[in-house]
């Protein structure tokens, strides 16, 4: 064993490291052959620098104690008062410190996604990539990995098991968004000038958007009701119906609608079954469109998708001026499937500040539609375009990590029991409560109701406006009386869910589900 693999070795084993060799001369960690482009490193603790600069992704709370490790490139660079960090005893440093003289700062995220011997070249004197290469040992032919075949240029979209996350299009893919970007484009001006007019007749600077067809409108209904429920104001809410009946209905329950024929004559107006399947893919192309429509038109705008409750006004915690500077906030997916990296962005609820770089990312979206077909949902898409226009264009996110209390959704509701009890006490600063993680909307139906979140009449559900009323359909609010129930309407369905009331009796809806209470 050579000196260096010695010290290296010590390194491993105990805090102190001699500094010298047996001839009292100093010893470097880096040979000469590597200072081109490291002259030295630095240790930073992982929580002082991911708080000190804030990069917008939901931090791992699993990691306290660890430390992130800072390569500097030329001696310029090297904080102030380190006159070698090149030792092998690499010094810890504040991130404050530690970053000093940095001009610039590169930043890589890297974990290790399941078992498999990863490793990491960093390739100094070469043209710069703000982009990752990924290798992976397999048949060029076949996918899945192979200790036995050499390295071989891979998506990253393609796991270890085989499964390719980020397939191209198919011609199908691509003819079926052509068609429908076709007729968007052919009615643009005209869409966009109608909508600039309902939007000035609100009267609002920034707007709330949902888009709903007629199989998930009692989750719109709910949604109303319950925010009557407890008092808030939905001037700032606007509607993008699917279908005439979901219009008729969003207008019966007083909430302005802008509902474009043309455009929305594709998408059909039943429920999706399951997450990605046709109906869902067909929505998505509704929720990219109306989003970018009202970004294109220069107001700020809270997306959100109709399985949502507020317990508070979300607008006022994003309009607080001492809140963070970002471009684009989204709720925690809580996946952290390698799809949603590095994010985990739910494109169910998110706050868009206007400007040029949000308004490139949604034109983006909105001509990835063969992607959205091809991966069976527009929030790997949005995440991806996020990740490219971070880096291209200084698009900043922040994702409002799941540990924090204001917005929970599907990953507390199934996984994090005491933070349900709060909210069931009461006792929570949740702001919004989103159902997501949710197989279908009867499940949600279901699960609002034992929550004491659900305030939709029974008479109303999966009605058309005519079938409610004898109102002239059109008369604003006239489905206010008879849908809305001050009260929650409380009932149990299983057990192993979380309740406002103890559910024992119930059955469980997840194999080995215990009682939530």
């Amino acid at each position: 064993m050579n000196k260096l693999d010695e010290l290296c070795k010590a390194h491993l084993s105990k805090e102190t490291i001699p500094k010298c060799d047996s001839n009292n001369e100093e010893t470097t960690l880096l040979p000469r052959s590597l200072t081109h482009f490291a002259t030295g490193l630095v240790r930073v603790a992982k929580d002082d620098l991911m708080s000190t600069i804030d990069f917008g992704v939901p931090p791992n709370p699993d990691t306290k104690g660890l430390d992130a490790l800072i390569v500097y490139n030329v001696k310029d660079a090297l904080p102030s008062g380190i006159s070698n960090a090149n030792s092998p005893e690499i010094p810890l440093l504040t991130a404050t410190n530690a970053t000093e003289n940095c001009d610039t700062l590169n930043v890589v995220l890297t974990n290790n996604p399941g078992p498999t011997r990863q490793c990491l070249a960093l390739v100094g004197s070469q043209y710069q990539s703000y982009h990752v290469q990924r290798y992976m040992r397999r048949d060029k032919h076949h996918s899945g990995l192979n200790s036995k075949f050499p390295l071989e240029l891979t998506s990253r979209g393609l796991t270890r098991n085989g499964k390719v996350e980020f397939p191209p299009p198919s011609p199908t893919d691509v003819l079926d968004h052509q068609e429908s970007l076709r007729t968007y484009l052919n009615n643009a001006d005209g869409i966009r000038k109608k909508l600039k007019e309902t939007i000035d007749g609100m009267g609002v600077k920034t707007v709330v958007v949902l888009t709903c067809n007629h199989g998930q409108s009692e989750l719109l209904m709910n949604f109303v009701c319950s925010s009557r429920s407890r008092g808030f104001d939905l001037k700032n809410v606007l509607v993008f119906p699917t279908d005439i009946e979901t219009k008729e209905l969003a207008e019966g329950m007083g909430l302005t609608t802008f509902y474009e024929e043309t455009i929305m004559a594709s998408i059909p107006k039943g429920e999706a079954k399951f997450y990605g399947d046709i109906i869902f893919r067909k929505v998505m192309f509704a929720k990219v469109l109306c989003v970018q429509l009202v970004n294109e038109l220069s107001h700020d705008l809270l997306f959100m998708d109709v399985d949502i409750v507020w317990y508070k006004d979300p607008l006022l915690y994003f309009e607080n001026k001492t809140l963070p500077d970002f471009d684009i906030y989204f709720q925690d997916d809580g996946s952290r499937q390698e799809r949603y990296a590095p994010y985990s962005a739910n494109s169910g609820f998110y706050y868009v500040r206007q400007n040029e770089r949000t308004k490139h990312l949604f034109r983006h979206l909105l001509y990835s539609g063969d992607l959205i077909n091809a991966w069976y949902s527009h929030q790997q898409v949005l995440i991806a375009l996020l990740a490219e226009y971070n880096s291209l264009l200084g698009l900043s996110v922040k994702i409002l990590a799941k540990e924090m209390e204001e917005f929970p959704g599907g990953v507390q509701y199934h996984r994090k029991n005491e933070a349900m009890k709060k909210i069931m006490r009461r006792d929570s600063n949740a702001i919004i409560f989103h159902m997501s993680w949710t197989t279908n909307k009867d499940n949600k139906l279901k699960f609002f109701q034992q929550m004491g979140e659900w305030h939709v009449q029974d008479k109303c559900i999966g009605k058309r406006f005519d079938e409610i009323t004898n109102e002239p359909v059109g008369t604003k609010g006239a489905l206010i009386q008879p849908c809305c129930s001050a009260e929650p309407i409380i009932k149990c369905h299983y057990k192993d869910k979380p309740s406002i009331i103890p559910c024992k009796d119930s059955p469980s809806i997840d194999r080995n589900g215990e009682s939530f209470w």
